[in-house]
């Protein structure tokens, strides 16, 4: 069953305006093994995405580096990040531009997941070792056990990411866990700014998929199961981006 993009769905709009320090979005919470200019990127793309950096605004570093309270060499990588990202543009001898960000660039950041994840899926089926497969299970676990509230999404972005990681890791090929994590940046600002604790269940019945397809062994039962996942996912982002 599709995710439903319904008026009474309580996911959050995306904002509209120029950026501002009241309306910008907070930094994420800091995590451990986390790069302060990741952390700084994922800001980036949540004001992009909510329109606190509009189309065709002109990106200060330094005026950024002030609203987030960082120093500029995190929004320096940042923003070169977004430019090879194709989020902001820069000509030669210009200033960083933002570009428009829309449903039809949420599809193309899930095709390229959807290409890559599955493919590391299937490889990842022949070799994630036990321990690993017992640690994702158990998390899940754990999860589908708890109560759904405020906190859910914030458990929830952790979960994915680690999950996502893990199998990414687990494939073989340090390239295509790099391209993996590039694209899984976006990925949690979706997640924390447009998923609702309502869509986390069936989130969590496709990942608790994947791990079977990952157990067995079978390549073709954990790159299915990934595709799907993934699928489901663009079309709930897409939606509720419009």
């Amino acid at each position: 069953m599709h995710r439903q993009s319904t008026a009474s769905s309580k996911t959050k709009k995306a904002e509209s305006g120029s950026a501002k320090t009241t309306e910008v979005a907070p930094m994420p919470r800091t995590d451990i093994g986390v790069r302060l200019s990741e952390q700084v990127y994922e800001s980036l793309v949540e004001m992009i995405v909510r329109g606190q950096l509009q189309p065709g605004q002109p990106v200060s570093e330094v005026e950024l580096a002030r609203t987030l309270s960082v120093s500029r060499t995190p929004i320096h990588e940042a923003v070169k990040q977004l430019v090879k990202d194709g989020l902001i543009v820069q000509a030669a001898n210009r200033r960083p531009v933002v570009i428009s960000f829309g449903p039809d660039d949420v599809r193309d950041v899930y095709e390229m997941r959807r290409i890559l994840e599955s493919e590391a899926a299937a490889k990842a089926a022949d070799r994630i070792d036990r321990p690993t497969l017992d640690r994702l299970d158990s998390s899940l676990t754990a999860f589908r056990k708890s109560k759904l509230n405020a906190s859910s999404i914030a458990q929830w972005v952790k979960l994915d990411d680690e999950f996502h990681s893990a199998i990414a890791n687990a494939a073989g090929s340090p390239r295509l866990a790099a391209d993996i994590d590039r694209y899984r940046l976006m990925n949690r600002v979706f997640n924390r700014s447009h998923t609702d604790a309502t869509v986390l269940k069936q989130a969590a019945d496709e990942h608790a998929r994947i791990l079977e397809g990952l157990k067995s062994r079978s390549a073709d039962d954990a790159r299915k199961a990934m595709r799907v996942h993934l699928e489901e996912w663009q079309r709930f982002f897409a939606n509720h981006l419009r």
